[in-house]
């Protein structure tokens, strides 16, 4: 586990942005494309307008990216919710990315043929590679959850699917979402988690017991020679002792 600890998330974003266009264009030495998922939330908005900054934008290849995203909010794609519409509307449709590269979850369709519909998409990528993604992006609520997996949630505990619909009561949506199965296969995967009301449900995450049914998050650890990376702002980290 590597920490990244900052300021404030201005400063966050704008050091992951300059750490994601290394990544990326090391990785595009060796390989055709680069596989990035998104995720959704209030915390990556910044980070997407760093990226498609005149300061960023053309220090990513983004012909040789392939975007997907890690959940999504079964809602209307012009429903302020939905995390692709916030990805468009803050970096997608400012770089020159093909609209071919970009995975959208569908919508528009019951949730579980959207998930099995992701499911075939991934499958066409990752059905023989020893890895998936080469980057997954993730966020963390101040619950401990991270992509669509909320604390008791059932499917938490399926190591199995690559995809899953799931209805949030607390919400009343359904969401889609990646499962641990297949994003633990990544590359490299990073958090970020910002603000003071995260800093006591993070230090349990990465400190206390294992509880996964309780804090989801834990439950997301890279197989093999993958690497985690979590990027803090000092607010989030000052409940941590490792620091």
């Amino acid at each position: 586990m590597n920490l990244h600890i900052f300021k404030n998330k201005e400063k966050m974003s704008h050091e992951l942005a300059l750490w994601m266009c290394e990544v990326i264009s090391v990785v595009l030495k060796e390989q055709e494309y680069f596989t990035l998922v998104l995720s959704g939330g209030g915390t990556p908005k910044i980070l997407f307008e760093k990226l498609a900054s005149k300061e960023f934008r053309d220090k990513i290849n983004w012909k040789r990216i392939h975007v997907f995203w890690g959940d999504e909010r079964v809602v209307p794609f012009d429903d302020a919710r939905n995390n692709a519409k916030m990805a468009f509307d803050t970096l997608l449709n400012h770089v020159d990315i093909p609209a071919g590269n970009i995975h959208v979850m569908r919508t528009d369709m019951e949730p579980n043929f959207s998930a099995e519909a992701y499911n075939k998409i991934l499958h066409t990528y990752f059905a023989n590679t020893s890895r998936s993604f080469d980057l997954v992006l993730l966020g963390m609520g101040d619950d401990g959850h991270t992509l669509s997996l909320f604390p008791d949630s059932p499917i938490i505990e399926d190591d199995t699917n690559w995809v899953n619909s799931v209805y949030n009561a607390k919400q009343e949506m359904y969401r889609i979402t990646l499962m641990p199965a297949l994003v633990n296969k990544s590359s490299k995967i990073v958090f970020m988690v910002e603000g003071a009301k995260k800093a006591k449900v993070l230090q349990q995450v990465l400190e206390g017991e294992y509880m996964p049914i309780k804090l989801p998050a834990q439950i997301i650890k890279p197989k093999d020679e993958g690497a985690l990376h979590w990027f803090l702002d000092e607010a989030a980290a000052k409940e941590l002792h490792t620091t």
